[in-house]
């Protein structure tokens, strides 16, 4: 990547990033990725939020998703910040797949990604504050800041220099290079772009937005993993390169903008190491040879009623079969009734009673009595199926169970 005519060294991180997003894809059929992507929104919320000091606990995150919000106004201010940054992400995904790179740095899109968050907002989240928390007056939703600002260390740059910035930053980044540089463009616009502090309040939430999209444009994300897991869980080191790359130039061989090359040589290593880290987590979670087993186990706990004792209608059920039909029914995205119930071998009834009891527990789900079933991932299946991704979400128990009824 070319930063004001000057090459950043990158290691070949990029290359390796390239190579396992690529690879991650495999064989996930479309609805479960669709299922996937949503329960990753989902984290991926949490996690932004947390960052900021305003992290919603699962339970009440699952709970929002539901649109059972709760009275408490903080724990409610809270899910609606959660929901916002969901529906975002949903609603922007599909319109940057389809925009042009050069189009990703327009003023026009960073201001949109701003003004959409914020608009989904309750009117508490428009007010600005200081660091000594002083009230600096409303925010306006896409608007660019008027004001200079200080943010811990960061002195952002004077107000009046933003807009001609936000332009400089469209003409450095968005050239149209080849894929490989494009990758080291979103890692090092993300810090540009905080560094540049566009807007009264919100900018690393925009920022983390912003690198979600372009990741999303280059089509190596897939839905199936994001930075904002791995810059929350390594918080310190994600302050500290974003510091490192606030350093003004040391000397002619740094660089010949005013800010540091190898400041940002610091910054692109520790992405790069970010974005690879979540990619490989990910894969050993969709690992095929282990899932299957991960999803026998969870068969095993549901004919168990999760510990709370068998059910009478899977007495004859074999749990390698309930986990053989629930994995392949990920596998494939979606399947017929009939086609899992054959996986099941057991009586029309009972596969019938065992299917309802599922979709009472969120396992699968479908659009109507007749549908195709599809697989669907509730907060407290993660522990089962993928320990270890989102460890605050997995202390949320299973629900009992209603009386199942004949389909």
């Amino acid at each position: 990547m070319f930063e004001d005519g000057i090459a950043v060294k990158v290691p070949c991180t990029r290359c390796d990033v390239m190579e396992a997003a690529v690879r991650l894809r495999a064989e996930i059929g479309d609805r479960s990725l669709v299922a996937l992507s949503t329960l990753l929104r989902a984290m991926n919320s949490y996690y932004t939020n947390k960052i900021e000091g305003q992290h919603t606990l699962p339970a009440d995150l699952e709970a929002a998703i539901g649109e059972r919000f709760s009275t408490n106004h903080e724990i409610y201010r809270r899910q609606g910040l959660a929901i916002a940054h969901m529906k975002l992400e949903a609603s922007l995904e599909p319109i940057a797949r389809q925009m042009s790179w050069a189009e990703q740095f327009d003023v026009a899109w960073l201001c949109r990604i701003h003004r959409e968050l914020y608009e989904r907002l309750p009117e508490d989240f428009h007010r600005v504050f200081d660091g000594e928390g002083n009230d600096r007056g409303a925010l306006v939703p896409g608007g660019l800041r008027e004001h200079d600002a200080r943010v811990g260390t960061h002195q952002a740059p004077p107000h009046e220099m933003v807009l001609d910035l936000l332009r400089h930053f469209a003409f450095r980044y968005g050239p149209d290079y080849s894929i490989s540089r494009k990758v080291v463009a979103a890692g090092a616009s993300m810090h540009r772009l905080s560094w540049i502090h566009p807007f009264a309040d919100g900018n690393g939430r925009a920022s983390r937005l912003h690198n979600h999209l372009l990741l999303t444009h280059l089509g190596i994300t897939n839905g199936l993993w994001s930075p904002m897991r791995g810059l929350a869980r390594r918080h310190a080191d994600y302050y500290a390169a974003l510091s490192a790359a606030d350093a003004r130039r040391r000397n002619a061989t740094d660089g010949r903008g005013n800010l540091s090359s190898s400041g940002l040589t610091t910054w692109l290593t520790f992405w790069l190491d970010v974005c690879l880290d979540q990619i490989r987590f990910m894969s050993g979670l969709l690992a095929f040879d282990t899932l299957e087993q991960r999803y026998n186990s969870l068969a095993l706990l549901v004919t168990q009623d999760f510990g709370r004792g068998s059910m009478h209608h899977r007495s004859v059920l074999e749990p390698r079969r309930l986990g053989r039909a629930l994995y392949q029914l990920f596998r494939n995205g979606s399947m017929e009734r009939g086609v899992f119930k054959n996986f099941l071998d057991v009586p029309d009834r009972s596969a019938s009673r065992l299917i309802s009891q599922l979709l009472s527990l969120r396992l699968i789900k479908s659009e109507g009595r007749t549908r195709l079933l599809e697989p669907a991932f509730p907060f407290y299946s993660l522990r089962f199926l993928f320990p270890g991704l989102w460890p605050e979400a997995e202390g949320i128990e299973p629900p009992a169970e209603p009386t199942a009824r004949d389909e």
